[in-house]
C-alpha cells in the first residue's frame, strides 16, 4: 500500500506541475481506467488476422515507446498475443524523410507512409512505425477499424521485409544468400537437365544411324 501511494503521490506531483498537456491527461487518466476495468476480464473472443486494422490501447510507456490509444496494424498471431506495428499520423515536419515504394524507396527511415489516396481505411496520410514492434494482449483491442492491408498483397509483403530487415538483419542477410544460392542450383539444374535432354537426343540419333549402317551391311553381306 505504501509504494501505490508513494506512486500516487509522485503522479499528482507531476500533474501539478504541469508536466503533462490537457490531451495527455485525458489519455493518460483513459489507459489507467481501461487497464483497471480490463485486467480481471476474460479474453476477448475474436478472430484476428494478419493484415486487418485495430484500435489498441498501448498503456503508459517510455519515450520513444508508442503509448495510449493508437491504431496498429497486425502482422502475427500467437494465441491471445498479437505483433502490431502501431499507426500515427503524418506530419511531414517532423519526419521529413519516410520510406514510400514510389516516392521515396531509396529512404532508410523506420517509417513506411501511407498515403490516404492509397488506403481508404484512413482519412489523412499516416505512417507505419517500423522499428517498434508491440506485442501486445487480445484485450488490448479497443475496436476494429474498416478496412485492412491483405497479406498477399505487394505493401503487406513489403512492409513484412522492411521489419525484417529493421530487426533481423543478419537473419535477412543469411536468408537471401540462401535464396540466391537456391536460385543458382535452380538455374544450373536446369542446364544440366537441357544438356542431358541434348545428350539424350544425339545419343538416340546415333543409335539410328549405326542400325541403318548394320542393315545395310547385312543388305550387302546378303547381295554377295
Amino acid at each position: 500500500m505504501n509504494e501505490y501511494l508513494k506512486a500516487q503521490n509522485k503522479t499528482n506531483e507531476i500533474i501539478i506541475a504541469n508536466n503533462f498537456t490537457s490531451n495527455e491527461l485525458d489519455r493518460f487518466s483513459a489507459s489507467d481506467f481501461r487497464w483497471a476495468d480490463n485486467r480481471t476480464k476474460q479474453f476477448q473472443h475474436r478472430q484476428v488476422k494478419k493484415g486487418e486494422i485495430y484500435q489498441f490501447e498501448f498503456g503508459k510507456n517510455y519515450k520513444p515507446e508508442m503509448s495510449y490509444e493508437h491504431r496498429g496494424l497486425v502482422i502475427g498471431v500467437k494465441q491471445k498475443l498479437l505483433y502490431v506495428l502501431p499507426i500515427f499520423s503524418y506530419d511531414p515536419a517532423k519526419h521529413p524523410d519516410v520510406y514510400h515504394h514510389i516516392d521515396n524507396p531509396s529512404s532508410k527511415s523506420n517509417m513506411f507512409l501511407l498515403k490516404a489516396s492509397e488506403f481508404s481505411f484512413i482519412n489523412h496520410d499516416s505512417v507505419l512505425k517500423l522499428n517498434d514492434i508491440r506485442t501486445v494482449s487480445i484485450n488490448r483491442i479497443l475496436y476494429q477499424q474498416n478496412g485492412m492491408i491483405p497479406p498477399v498483397s505487394d505493401t503487406y509483403k513489403q512492409i513484412e521485409q522492411l521489419v525484417l530487415q529493421k530487426y533481423f538483419s543478419s537473419f535477412y542477410y543469411d536468408y537471401n544468400q540462401l535464396q540466391q544460392k537456391a536460385v543458382s542450383l535452380e538455374e544450373q539444374q536446369k542446364e544440366n537437365d537441357a544438356a542431358i535432354k541434348k545428350l539424350t537426343s544425339e545419343n538416340e540419333e546415333l543409335k539410328k544411324q549405326l542400325t541403318a549402317l548394320q542393315e545395310q551391311l547385312s543388305k550387302n553381306n546378303d547381295n554377295q
